[in-house]
């Protein structure tokens, strides 16, 4: 039986702030920021702004269809709007690096 070997906190780090760059530059990139808004966009970032209610908020649907993209029209809106960049966190749970993490530990 195989042992995996936990992959080292620096390296996660550092991939954390490869897909949080608005951490350090306060926008999201510029890949994003130049693609048009998304079909569902003006229906789904409402419920981004909602905060009355304790909830998560779950954006599914099939690959490739541009749930990041919203995702990142969301965070550049936050970005825009004041939201302190390092309280907007994004994390590629798809990404193999983070398959032996507890997300909460992230």
């Amino acid at each position: 039986m195989a042992i995996l070997n936990p992959i080292p906190t620096e390296k996660i780090i550092e991939r954390l702030r490869y897909e949080n760059p608005w951490w350090i530059i306060k926008e999201i990139s510029h890949t994003y920021s130049i693609m048009s808004k998304r079909l569902y966009f003006d229906l789904f970032y409402p419920f981004v702004l909602e905060r009355s209610i304790k909830r998560a908020l779950v954006l599914m649907g099939p690959r490739r269809v541009g749930k990041t993209v919203i995702l990142f029209h969301c965070i550049g809106n936050l970005l825009k709007e004041g939201t302190n960049p390092h309280k907007l966190f994004f994390v590629g749970i798809d990404n193999p690096i983070y398959a032996l993490e507890n997300l909460l530990r992230l």
